[in-house]
């Protein structure tokens, strides 16, 4: 399988959910990247090849967790990409059933669930959570955060670090670049999509996506996006 240049295309079916998404379709290159999200890689065909920490490795069932240095060498036509974030992920359960995962979205889409957590979140993290999506896109303090869950500022960073393995202010970024997927998936330019989620220009969506995700958002052109 050939080496796949650093800029090239993402395309097939993009199914995006809150805390998971799925991609069914040929993952284009990246450079050297760490994101929030747990990265499952799928296929029942040719395996994928992945550099981690400068050595390369090969696979029908990759995982890569949360924050992992790593970058998308060569991809199967028709593998299958999970993100899966860490507050919404059942780690034992992503292990168990690694091996037995469908590389195909209609069987995978039902097993889904048995990957996320039984267990709710703390309802005063809930309530963080829900106060930050409410004030995207706009600024968001953490005093005003902390705050709404009842909770001192740093009662409120050490939740984020313990229940959802992410700072406060990463848990920000990280909802910032999925508003502006959503809205650049949906046909809106990139300077749109960088003002719709917050960012301050589009500049600074890019070195966002590039240090989460080791692409530009004009790879994901060809993504067919299903909620």
């Amino acid at each position: 399988m050939p080496a796949l240049p650093s800029h090239s295309a993402w395309t097939g079916t993009l199914l995006l959910g809150e805390h998971v998404a799925v991609l069914q379709g040929r993952a284009g290159g990246s450079l050297r990247h760490a994101h929030y999200a747990h990265q499952l890689l799928l296929s029942e065909g040719a395996p994928w090849q992945v550099e981690i920490d400068g050595e390369r490795r090969q696979g029908q069932r990759l995982w890569l967790p949360s924050f992992q240095p790593h970058a998308v060498l060569a991809a199967p036509a028709e593998g299958c990409t999970v993100f899966l974030e860490p507050g919404h992920a059942d780690v034992e359960a992503i292990a168990q059933q690694l091996p037995q995962l469908p590389a195909r979205l209609p069987a995978l889409r039902s097993r889904l669930p048995g990957l996320c957590r039984a267990q709710a979140l703390d309802r005063r993290l809930q309530a963080a959570i829900a106060e930050i999506g409410a004030r995207l896109p706009d600024s968001v303090a953490a005093a005003d955060i902390a705050q709404a869950a009842h909770l001192s500022p740093s009662q409120l960073h050490r939740r984020f670090q313990s229940d959802l393995a992410v700072s406060l202010r990463g848990w920000v970024l990280w909802r910032r670049l999925h508003q502006a997927l959503v809205h650049h998936l949906a046909g809106d330019s990139l300077t749109a999509s960088a003002h719709a989620a917050g960012f301050a220009d589009l500049a600074h969506l890019s070195r966002s996506l590039r240090r989460m995700f080791g692409i530009s958002a004009a790879q994901l052109r060809g993504l067919q996006v299903q909620a």
